[in-house]
């Protein structure tokens, strides 16, 4: 799915997870513990790469998957 622009714009954190089961039901998160945090620059620059891949690539994953990314945009 390609996140909208607004909503990268919004993006102030990115968390890399590590996928522990599949999710519970249809449109909630795959659950898992955050490893890693990326703010500020480091979470551009990552956004940015996602926006180079082609478009086949930003949508690959397998049936179970082991990593997600999740984007916390800033709460106002």
């Amino acid at each position: 799915m390609q996140l909208p622009a607004e909503a990268v714009a919004a993006t102030v954190l990115i968390e890399a997870v590590r996928i522990s089961a599949l999710p519970t039901e249809r449109g909630v998160p795959y659950p898992g513990r955050a490893v890693a945090h990326w703010t500020g620059t480091e979470a551009a620059n990552a956004l940015t790469l996602i926006e180079t891949l082609p478009g086949s690539e930003q949508h690959r994953c397998g049936f179970s998957p082991a990593w997600s990314m999740q984007a916390v945009p800033e709460l106002s």
